[in-house]
């Protein structure tokens, strides 16, 4: 029988509870994402298509999607209201994965930065600096799955509402193993150094901007740590990460979506934002900006509102484990004791 106060526990308590803390992190961030995105997977779903529309034409000759509320009715009309749902697998899995690490790491490594919870400036380069360090591993061990998601989100079913290159896959696992099939390991993190500036920018705004605003809101209107303070803070960091990223977001999305050989657009990052700038200007980087605020704004509050109350149920889970255990010690001692 193993006992709780084995060696290995008895002399690094401290190990063991980081790096339980940490698991608990990891898993919490990852499922919070993964339910908003099943939410918001529509919109993305319109922000991809606004983003690929009109692809190097410095004035298209047909908009086939005019604004967000078009573009919904417009797909729902024309494929089919479960066409807004395509690519939710990959939407869900790449949440899912993606902030694994980014949203699950980033309070340990916040920690090892050197934050100690107070609203400073040196405390916000630190949350700034830990969100891009696991944006950045989240960007790489999420790419191959955004590649197949984004690819799916622009396949049409209707080849006269079709935009951009268009990819015919399954699903997420068909598209994997075709890509994989055809282009090998390094098909598969196409267009990654593009995620990768994507995901730091976009986290270290994104969660620094939340920790900072959540903090502010809760000291400056003496508001509660509850659903109220979460969802504002929520939606600043949504206008905040939307402006910053969508620049990055129209790049990868390209890059992610272009056909290879002969007909390939872009030769790599920094061609792809000449040519974007060269043909349709600083439009070109802002396409797709309102859809992607419409997903992302409301994608934000329910993963930190979500993310909030799995973090509640787990430390309260943790706390029953703790008080059950010290109860246990406590009889066991009693008993010791009396014998």
């Amino acid at each position: 029988q193993i006992r709780r106060d084995d060696s290995c526990v008895r002399l690094h308590p401290r190990m063991v509870d980081s790096v339980s803390k940490m698991v608990s992190n990891m898993i919490s961030g990852g499922a919070a994402a993964g339910c908003a995105a099943i939410f918001t997977n529509p919109l993305e779903v319109v922000k991809t298509r606004m983003q690929v529309q009109g692809e190097l034409a410095r004035c298209a000759k047909e908009v086939k999607y005019r604004g967000v509320f078009h573009s919904l009715v417009t797909i729902a009309r024309e494929e089919g209201v479960a066409a807004l749902q395509k690519g939710v697998s990959g939407g869900v899995s790449y949440q899912f994965l993606m902030n694994t690490i980014r949203i699950g790491c980033y309070p340990t490594v916040k920690r090892m930065l050197g934050d100690d919870g107070t609203a400073s400036t040196l405390n916000f380069s630190r949350q700034i600096a830990a969100a891009s360090i696991t944006g950045l591993g989240g960007a790489v061990i999420g790419s191959p799955i955004f590649l197949i998601k984004c690819r799916l989100q622009v396949a049409s079913d209707c080849s006269h509402s079709s935009v951009g290159t268009q990819h015919r896959y399954k699903g997420l696992a068909d598209g994997l193993q075709q890509v994989y099939k055809t282009e090998g390991v390094p098909g598969l993190f196409r267009g990654v150094m593009a995620a990768i500036p994507r995901l730091v920018v976009g986290s270290a705004a994104q969660l620094a901007t939340y920790d900072s605003a959540k903090g502010y809101l809760m000291h400056r209107f003496a508001l509660k740590d509850d659903v109220f303070a979460h969802f504002s803070a929520g939606m600043v960091a949504g206008l905040v990460v939307t402006t910053a990223m969508n620049p990055f977001d129209v790049v990868t999305t390209r890059l992610y979506n272009q056909p290879k050989g002969e007909r390939q657009l872009y030769s790599g990052v920094w061609d792809c934002w000449v040519k974007i700038w060269n043909a349709e200007g600083v439009r070109g980087f802002s396409k797709g900006w309102f859809a992607h605020y419409a997903r992302l704004g409301p994608h934000c509050v329910l993963s930190f509102v979500f993310l909030e109350q799995i973090r509640a149920m787990v430390s309260y889970a943790e706390e029953n484990q703790l008080f059950e255990r010290m109860s246990r010690e406590h009889t066991e001692q009693r008993r010791v004791a009396a014998a």
